[in-house]
């Protein structure tokens, strides 16, 4: 099943190559344009990611599914998909806030164990001028005492930068799995995308209800074919990282600018893959497209019950309510 997914793939991919092509690169170039941003401020991101990089990489996978029924793409039309990333109807594609805290516990993790073995690496090399400034920090810190500008800098820059070294070593060892996870999360849950544009109309909670049945049901068996397809992006997401990291380690020489070398190669590679992955979750939807419409009819029946329970319809009144919601599949039927 994985070869013939494979196969299916790269057939939707070598009917329109070069369209798939300017797409994937076009969200690369922009992917890796947001994550620029990080040099001026790391900060930056917060608001880029949701507010520029997932629209935009919404609007790429629509893009790319209209390339099946051979509908040209303008960039007024890519406009509108950008835009539509804020309707309702795809509001939670990429689960961008649960993705972004699962992604951030992963990066606290691996905090905690980088930064004990780096002490211990740290204090075997320094003794005890690293202990006491690093205690120095720490005390100030748990006391909540304010360093003034000048102090910090001093304890950071002491002994060639030997704390400042520390603290950036912890920072860029910590970003790549919670990267990797975060790449993974939006990825996975984009699958929604191919369902949620297939459906006329529909309120939110509806959708969100069809989609999370459809996950809860076959998420072992989806997760196995995102993986068995795509794990070349997570390889090349994380030689990104580990080569601009030693880009900047050995010729750049900024250690403070690490962590923001390691970020921005975690996204520079990927628009050599792209092509591939949209027609790979293209692929993946539609193995999946029966088990999202059935999701839905449970969803339906769902909320029947629980208006039924609350509310004392007529046989009338419930096939009448029960018409209306599952309205939105008929006109996706008749299309």
């Amino acid at each position: 099943m994985k070869d013939s997914l494979r196969t299916n793939s790269f057939a939707k991919f070598k009917a329109n190559p070069t369209s798939y092509i300017a797409v994937g690169l076009m969200c690369g170039l922009f992917l890796l344009l947001v994550g620029v941003l990080a040099f001026i401020s790391p900060s930056l991101l917060v608001i880029a990611v949701p507010l520029l990089a997932l629209p935009f990489l919404f609007a790429s996978h629509v893009a790319c599914y209209y390339l099946q029924i051979n509908q040209q793409i303008s960039l007024s039309a890519y406009a509108r998909y950008f835009m539509g990333f804020f309707r309702s109807q795809f509001r939670g594609s990429f689960r961008g806030l649960i993705s972004f805290l699962k992604s951030l516990g992963f990066y606290f993790a691996t905090i905690i164990v980088a930064g004990i073995t780096f002490y211990l690496i740290f204090k075997a090399q320094y003794g005890d001028t690293f202990v006491n400034s690093f205690n120095t920090l720490a005390f100030q810190y748990m006391n909540n005492t304010e360093f003034t500008y000048e102090e910090l800098v001093a304890l950071l820059e002491d002994n060639n930068n030997m704390l400042l070294t520390f603290i950036v070593y912890i920072s860029a060892v910590a970003i790549p799995l919670s990267m990797l996870a975060f790449i993974y999360y939006i990825s996975f849950s984009s699958l929604s995308i191919y369902y949620r544009a297939n459906v006329a109309f529909g309120a939110a909670a509806l959708l969100k209800m069809s989609v999370g049945n459809t996950f809860a049901r076959h998420r072992v068996e989806m997760r196995k074919d995102w993986f068995s397809l795509n794990w070349p992006m997570l390889v090349l997401s994380f030689a990104g990282m580990i080569g601009f990291g030693l880009l900047d380690y050995f010729l750049i020489k900024r250690i403070d600018l690490l962590p923001t070398f390691v970020i921005v190669g975690g996204v520079a590679l990927l628009m050599f893959y792209l092509p591939f992955y949209f027609a790979n979750m293209e692929t993946i939807y539609k193995k999946y497209e029966t088990h999202f419409k059935e999701g839905n009819q449970e969803a339906i029946e769902t909320i029947l019950r629980r208006i039924q329970s609350s509310i004392d319809l007529s046989e009338e009144e419930k096939k009448n309510l029960e018409a209306s919601l599952r309205g939105q599949d008929n006109e996706d039927e008749d299309k």
